[in-house]
């Protein structure tokens, strides 16, 4: 369907049915711009998923500029600094050995036992999401450096799911223009 006379089209409308969020050790090669394209996409082996999302626990992106542009003599006239805080946000709802070691920075040991420093861990990875809409389409995103800046646990709550609330810090990578994640979006077929 194309758009309407008032230049509105329903069928554009973004209702996420499933995905995934799946990261991958530090420096594992990313999808090319054409096999990213490619609807029968299959990530390198190295790629693994957080598991099941809970319901509101789907990937959520959120970029910002960081301080104040730089302002010139001539009156309306500013870039932006070139500084941003760009975070993904993810909310797991498997206790899988991924997500702990995502959470810890560390391997389970063979009791599936490990420690955590509360001040978090340095670890770099690469993060992959995928979002299927209703309507057909899919767009994925790509981010070769991110690390684990909070996690939040859900309070237990009787006959609820409890899951680990992920926030990721993106850095930039020259992997994709000096830019902090690339994209990909596929039209329904």
């Amino acid at each position: 369907m194309a758009a309407d006379s008032a230049g509105n089209d329903i069928t554009l409308v973004s209702v996420p049915v499933t995905g995934f969020v799946a990261l991958a050790p530090f420096g594992t090669l990313i999808p090319t711009p054409e096999l990213g394209a490619d609807p029968e996409l299959e990530l390198a082996a190295a790629f693994k998923k957080l598991g099941l999302l809970k319901t509101d626990g789907g990937p959520g992106w959120t970029w910002e500029p960081d301080g104040d542009p730089i302002e010139f003599w001539q009156d309306g006239y500013s870039i932006p600094s070139g500084l941003a805080n760009v975070q993904v946000a993810a909310t797991a709802a498997e206790m899988n050995a991924w997500v702990r070691e995502i959470k810890s920075g560390k391997t389970p040991d063979a009791n599936g036992f490990i420690t955590f420093d509360g001040g978090g861990h340095s670890t770099p990875y690469v993060l992959f999401s995928e979002e299927i809409f209703k309507n057909g389409a899919i767009r994925r995103r790509v981010a070769p450096n991110v690390q684990v800046s909070t996690v939040v646990e859900d309070r237990n709550t009787r006959g609820e799911v409890v899951g680990d609330a992920f926030t990721f810090k993106v850095n930039r990578s020259p992997l994709v223009g000096n830019d902090h994640f690339g994209e990909w979006i596929l039209p329904p077929a």
